[in-house]
Order: C-alpha cells, then structure tokens, then sequence
C-alpha cells in the first residue's frame, strides 16, 4: 500500500524475531547498571495518536503473563529467555494492527517470540489513516501542509526526526524518590536515555525536591559538561526548590555518560540517569 493510502507511527527496534537468531553481550544481571553491566530486558514501545495509545501487548514469559499499556514498558528477563508478545489494536475498526518491526524485520503475525539476550526492544504498528486534502474552493487553494514528524515516548521523552531534536522532561526530586535524589522518579542510573550522534538535545529541567538540584551531561567521573551547554546554570550551587530552567546541546560524540547532579555529595547518593549517544537508529528511553 502507498503512502497516500496510509500512514504509519513507529519506533526504534533492536531485537530478534522468532526463536532462530541472538543478538550477543550481555552480562548476568537483567538490566543495566554501574556494578553489573549490560543485562538482558526487552522493551515494548506501543505508538500512541491524539487519542491515546494505539493498542495493547500481551508478554508471557516463564510462566507469566503481564498486560502492557503504557508507551513504553521493559520487562527485565533471564538473558535467553523467550518473550511471547501478541498485540491488540485499541480501535481496530481505524487502527487496525499492522505487524511487528523488531531488530529493522518485519512480521505481520500479530505474535511474536523475542529471545532476550541484550538490551531487545520491539514496536507493534497500527494503521493510521492519513486525513483528506481539504477541498479547494474558488476564492482560495490551500496550501499543502507537512505531515507531523514529532513522536512521543514517554511522558519524559519526544522526538522530532525530521529537525533531528530529542526533548526530554527531567524533574528532581519527582514524587520524592530517594529522599528526593533522583530524577523522573528514578535513581542510580535507572533512567537510561539515549540519542544519536549528532542530534540536538532540548532539557527542560525541574526542581520538585525540597533542596536545590542541578542536572549536568558528564563522564562517569567528570565534573564539567561533556559538551557545551549540556547542563543546568551554576552546577555545583543547583536550582532552587520549584525552579525550572531549559537548556540544549549537540550530542556531537558517541559514547556512555551520565544526567548527573553536580550539588557537593548528591551524585554519589546515586542522583545522576544514564546517557547514551548511539551511532546511527532514534532516540529511546527505558525506565
């Protein structure tokens, strides 16, 4: 089918189809982390419209059958353990499921077994029909519009492919989460975000806690931005408790850095996210 008959929303897929293939180098634990390394999990992103998410995946694995709903959601798992996903479509009479896209293949089953031995992530795609052309008239013709290219993640994350721009929301202290050292409800590198090489990176950062927080790109031992830009004003004496401050950078060179709090002490309580810039592929997030 063209592009004039339909429209597709997706995201960026790293995983295997079936049971045949591996994708290799993870370590024990079932997710990523400073002690243990690369883990295994497998990380569902459903595509959502103005109405909500677009469908609904089953997971079963040893044994277990988990409901997902959310934009995004990772299932830590055993590394070669199988995960059965199957995907309903909310509105199947006007977006109806499509097929899988795992690992850059596609499957139009609307089940799929994923074999967990990395850091897998798979994207069910739905139909979305693509709205008519308004009718010209004879005072005026209407000019053309661009399709939207934003995509939203999460609630913390959204991209625009087209002006190559990630926006990640970064709140301190969220729901006060580790005495209020963390960020978005996370802490000790839970929240891992990456972007490609050469996009650009819009944070708006927030202070929710009670104590003031900054929120910088470093090294896992750095103490200035890696790139300019890439951190909050005045790092070490943080924003004030209910502040909020945007800033933006190039991610110019691949590599693993953290979203860390340069505060005296707060980073090694473990307030700093994990940062990653790729290669090639789209901005991801996992919680």
């Amino acid at each position: 089918m063209s592009a004039g008959a339909r429209g597709w929303l997706a995201a960026p897929a790293m995983a295997v189809l079936g049971a045949g293939l591996l994708i290799g180098g993870c370590a024990q634990g079932p997710l990523n982390s400073a002690s243990d390394g690369v883990g295994c999990s497998v990380t569902v992103q459903i595509p959502s419209s103005s109405q909500g998410a677009l469908g609904t995946v089953q997971a079963t694995f040893g044994g277990h059958q988990q409901q997902l709903t959310r934009n995004t959601s990772t299932i830590p798992v055993g590394c070669g353990q199988q995960v059965r996903l199957t995907a309903a479509a909310t509105r199947p009479d006007s977006n109806p499921f499509v097929g899988w896209q795992v690992g850059g293949q596609s499957q139009t089953g609307t089940s799929v077994t994923v074999v967990a031995d990395g850091i897998i992530s798979a994207t069910p795609q739905f139909f979305v029909p693509v709205r008519p052309s308004p009718t010209p008239t004879p005072k005026a013709t209407p000019t053309p519009t661009a399709a939207p290219t934003t995509v939203t993640l999460d609630q913390w994350l959204s991209y625009d492919s087209a002006t190559k721009t990630a926006t990640l929301k970064l709140i301190a202290g969220y729901q006060g989460v580790n005495h209020g050292l963390s960020y978005d409800g996370l802490s000790d590198g839970k929240l891992d975000v990456t972007v490609p090489v050469g996009w650009n990176v819009v944070v708006d950062f927030s202070n929710a806690a009670t104590i003031n927080h900054s929120a910088v790109v470093v090294t896992a031992s750095g103490t200035s931005p890696v790139f300019p830009g890439a951190g909050s004003p005045q790092p070490t004496v943080g924003l004030a408790p209910g502040g909020s401050v945007s800033f933006s950078f190039v991610a110019a060179t691949a590599g693993s850095y953290r979203i860390a709090c340069l505060v005296p002490g707060h980073e090694g309580l473990g307030m700093w996210a994990t940062f990653g810039v790729t290669a090639a592929g789209l901005p991801t997030i996992h919680l």
